[in-house]
């Protein structure tokens, strides 16, 4: 058993395209993981979001949310992440406003900066524009979902734009949580980024490329920031009893027929050349083996499985775990078995 109490479980989609498969059989896998999801008790569903590389054909999150909103009745619906500075952030507050409320307030407002710099080129977004822009975005949003207007002038956007119509712009429809719904900070390993999601009072969710040492400490560092900042100690600790840390998750019978059915896919997406920098695994070249010796995997049967996670929560005190269930776009029979292991043969150990 877990030392936390009541640990909280997501699935991850990242919509990648390997040879194997087709763009539409990859759309219909996702809505179909998030629905499997919500009907097993998973508590949240997080989606990522990119543009021009074939591991993730999702351009805008939103998308995909609405129609997991629209699909679903329980799961909490996540942006993992919104990179919030490729997109307008009047139309970003109104897409996601439209989701809360198709889904009665279950959205968890996932944001991120991006990092890929074929994205900014496709975009015509200035990569050295990036920071400033993430910091206007996120407040027009915020003062979108708070004010239920927006009247802001900054160094990248203006809105309402400059003209003879309108002094201020209302927000349609407005957002079921209030004030906002609640915003979660990602983090790939950026010491940085989480103190200032500590200091912003945010939860937070891990990439895949901190180590279990690294997360205790990286909780460590979240719970002395918030306290400088002057949040309360009940408050840090809900935070970090919302956060979670990404892992490729994988339940079969055995751990040799887990690790057996798991490998072509994942060797797949790690070996993206283009994507290895970034996504919380490093560059440089590992095995299989390897990546399973370094927990960046989480496979074997159900006993397996509980037994590592029951002392990643001990040793890292957080409360969550996302289990992508889905890298390199494994076989769907696979990926919808192996979540209801998870549900019915891991959970009740935990």
């Amino acid at each position: 058993m877990s030392n936390v109490a009541t640990p909280h479980y997501g699935i991850f989609s990242l919509s990648n395209v390997p040879p194997w498969n087709t763009h539409n059989e990859v759309v219909h896998k996702a809505v179909e993981q998030i629905k499997h999801a919500d009907r097993l008790g998973f508590e949240e569903a997080w989606v990522a979001e990119h543009n021009g590389r074939r591991y993730g054909i999702v351009a805008s999150a939103q998308i995909l949310l609405a129609a997991a909103a629209a699909a679903t009745e329980r799961i909490r619906l996540g942006s993992g992440v919104s990179r919030l500075p490729m997109h307008h952030p009047l139309r970003l507050a109104e897409d996601y406003a439209y989701v809360d409320q198709l889904s009665n307030g279950r959205l968890n407002f996932g944001i991120g900066k991006a990092y890929d710099r074929l994205e900014f080129q496709a975009y015509g977004i200035p990569e050295a524009e990036r920071d400033a822009r993430y910091e206007e975005v996120f407040d027009i949003v915020m003062q979108a979902w708070r004010d239920g207007k927006v009247n802001y002038r900054g160094e990248h956007y203006q809105v309402p734009a400059e003209g003879e119509v309108v002094d201020e712009v209302e927000l349609f429809p407005e957002v079921v949580q209030k004030p906002t719904p609640p915003v979660f900070v990602m983090v790939s390993s950026s010491e940085e980024s989480l103190r200032s999601a500590a200091r912003r009072g945010f939860s937070f969710v891990l990439g895949q490329r901190p180590t279990r040492d690294d997360v205790k400490h990286l909780v460590g560092v979240y719970r002395e920031e918030a306290r400088a900042a002057g949040h309360s100690f009940d408050a840090i600790d809900e935070n970090i009893a919302r956060a979670s840390q990404l892992k490729a998750v994988h339940v079969a019978e055995s751990r040799e027929q887990a690790k057996e059915e798991y490998r072509e896919g994942y060797m797949w997406y790690v070996g993206v050349l283009t994507n290895r920098a970034k996504v919380g695994l490093g560059i440089e070249e590992l095995s299989y083996d390897e990546y399973i010796e370094r927990k960046t995997l989480v496979l074997g049967s159900p006993d397996d499985v509980a037994e590592e996670l029951a002392s990643f929560h001990s040793h890292t005190g957080l409360g969550g775990l996302v289990a992508w269930f889905d890298a390199g776009s494994q076989p769907q029979d696979r990926v919808l078995r192996s979540m209801t292991m998870f549900a019915e043969k891991v959970r009740p150990q935990l």
